[in-house]
């Protein structure tokens, strides 16, 4: 009970000072006596009136949440993973490393900006697929990668020698485009993928720094993975 509600049941005609001297009325432990017992009764009636089982926690959700990144970048690592294992059964089964090559471009063209792709090893283009730079000579015919002239530009070069991957996100920025006349002319970014010390894969894309963080860490992976592949059979 409060003390406002106490001072409540006292007559009109007493005079302010009496209030104050009245023991009567100054009983405020009392009051706070009062308050946490019935709190406590409460809070006793609460405890003994709910038995049934406490909500859990869902671990799922809460891992989840918790894992964020992870769980974003997770489809990149099982689709790595799957194109590996098909790498990995290729090779086994003694199919030709440029089949090999055809399945690694149907991976990259379905899941990324990729339209374009070439690879050269040890001196030689194995495979040009996807989109391509149209002859001079002949709109119907595809301009041919010239490997001898590619091989001593400075992209290839550069990217050999620091054995690092090169993200060109926005080719048109980059003067050397000029040793890439193989691509199409609408091609706006391209990934340049060492492949060990004999090779570079050279992947075209349709979009303005279409390649995302995730995609740039897979075809490193798949470039490491080719390379193993090509060295058994070349």
């Amino acid at each position: 009970m409060e003390a406002g509600n106490l001072l409540g049941f006292i007559p009109l005609n007493q005079s302010p000072q009496r209030l104050v001297r009245s023991p009567r009325f100054s009983a405020f432990p009392r009051t706070v006596t009062v308050t946490l017992t019935v709190n406590a009764s409460l809070s006793s009636q609460g405890e003994n009136r709910y038995k049934g089982p406490r909500p859990g926690r869902e671990r799922i959700a809460d891992w989840v949440s918790n894992n964020d990144d992870l769980v974003r970048s997770l489809p990149i690592y099982v689709g790595g993973l799957s194109l590996l294992a098909v790498l990995f059964n290729r090779t086994v089964s003694g199919i030709a490393p440029v089949a090999d090559a055809s399945r690694a471009w149907n991976s990259l063209s379905d899941v990324t900006c990729c339209r374009s792709l070439v690879i050269v090893y040890d001196g030689k283009c194995i495979l040009q697929t996807g989109f391509a730079a149209a002859s001079l000579s002949n709109e119907m015919d595809a301009v041919v990668v010239d490997t001898n002239k590619l091989i001593e530009g400075s992209l290839y070069l550069g990217v050999l020698k620091s054995a690092l991957q090169s993200y060109l996100a926005n080719l048109s920025l980059y003067p050397g485009k000029s040793q890439l006349p193989f691509l199409p002319s609408n091609t706006q970014a391209v990934i340049l993928q060492p492949l060990g010390d004999k090779g570079m894969a050279i992947i075209g894309g349709d979009t303005i720094r279409g390649f995302t963080s995730d995609d740039q860490v897979w075809i490193t992976l798949i470039g490491e993975k080719l390379d193993a592949t090509l060295t058994k059979v070349i």
